[in-house]
């Protein structure tokens, strides 16, 4: 079975603290514990892209993307959909990896868990049950989030 994780938290601890500073930067970068997940994974993402969206939400708006490495066995999952009661920026970070990965899955999701300003954010639920793999089907989007109707972008 794959070892799976997840737990939403601020959107801006992805980032280094210039961007957290100023969410209007044009240069994001990501913080060095989410550069290592990403690499851990071996996937791309684009900061400025994802911080861009992001920053051009409205209240009640943000859809799914899923980020795959090349042979599609691994995956970051991160929904970015802001509610309309949100005051905190709140999103979902989660990963998928073989069974083989989970102490450094763990661990790395533990270092960008764990910052200091990582706060509020929830429980850290880890599944050996393919949770996530179920949450990603496509059949399930669009998805209803209180009036807006939640998209997924599979990344390869």
């Amino acid at each position: 079975m794959p070892y799976e994780v997840e737990y939403v938290i601020p959107f801006e601890i992805l980032f280094e603290g210039s961007f957290r500073d100023n969410w209007e930067a044009k240069e994001a970068v990501f913080t060095n514990e989410v550069t290592g997940l990403f690499q851990l994974l071996e996937i791309a993402v684009n900061a400025n892209e994802l911080a861009e969206e992001y920053c051009n939400l409205d209240r009640g708006q943000g859809d799914v993307h899923v980020f795959f490495d090349a042979g599609k066995d691994k995956f970051l999952l991160i929904d970015l959909y802001l509610g309309h009661t949100d005051q905190h920026n709140m999103i979902v970070l989660a990963g998928h990896v073989p069974c083989y990965m989970e102490e450094q899955m763990k661990a790395a999701m533990l270092a960008i868990y764990n910052d200091e300003d990582a706060v509020p954010k929830s429980d850290f639920s880890e599944y050996f049950n393919n949770k996530l793999l179920a949450d990603i089907d496509k059949s399930n989007y669009p998805r209803e989030c209180e009036l807006y109707y939640q998209k997924i972008f599979y990344h390869d």
